[in-house]
């Protein structure tokens, strides 16, 4: 009895730890969609107001006030790229180091010149991905949510003050 609730628990157990692998899989699969999606929204962005500004006979008369505008637009979509680039990176660190841990079992197991000693290098119980990782990604990418959002307001203002009051002057 005592055994077959133990197979029972550890069949459970494992069942439950390959749920949570493959969750973890897709939930950093989504994560990096997202992010990569949010780099390019920006750069396109970036690349339409560099473009209307540097091709638009319209740049000679509009105010400072506008100008201001659509260089604060630029500058915060640069910031919601980095921010992106920054999560990238720090993901792939993460990861490496990850890696680098099991690399290192996996040469203390091959090494290993006794049972006793193999069965000393243990596997590193599945933990999905640390809450720290987990917290650090979701902030970043809510920062770049955030600075995107930004970036279009006023990016949206600035062409509401072209459209409205430029073309006015024209």
């Amino acid at each position: 009895m005592e055994k077959d609730l133990s197979s029972k628990k550890d069949e459970k157990v494992n069942t439950l730890i390959d749920d949570a692998k493959e969750a973890s899989d897709k939930g950093d699969n989504t994560q990096i969609q997202l992010s990569n999606n949010l780099i390019s929204i920006t750069l396109a962005f970036v690349a339409l107001l560099a473009t209307a500004i540097s091709t638009s006979s319209v740049l000679p008369t509009i105010s400072i006030f506008q100008k201001v505008l659509i260089m604060i637009s630029i500058v915060v979509f640069c910031v919601s790229i980095f921010v992106g680039l920054l999560n990238f990176y720090l993901n792939m660190r993460h990861h490496q180091k990850i890696a680098r841990t099991n690399r290192k079992k996996a040469q203390r197991a091959d090494d290993a010149k006794s049972k006793n000693t193999l069965d000393g290098v243990e596997r590193t119980e599945m933990k999905v991905v640390t809450s720290s990782s987990v917290s650090r990604n979701n902030i970043l990418i809510m920062t770049q949510v955030v600075l995107l959002a930004i970036g279009l307001v006023f990016c949206v203002a600035f062409i509401g003050t072209i459209l409205f009051g430029t073309s006015n002057e024209i």
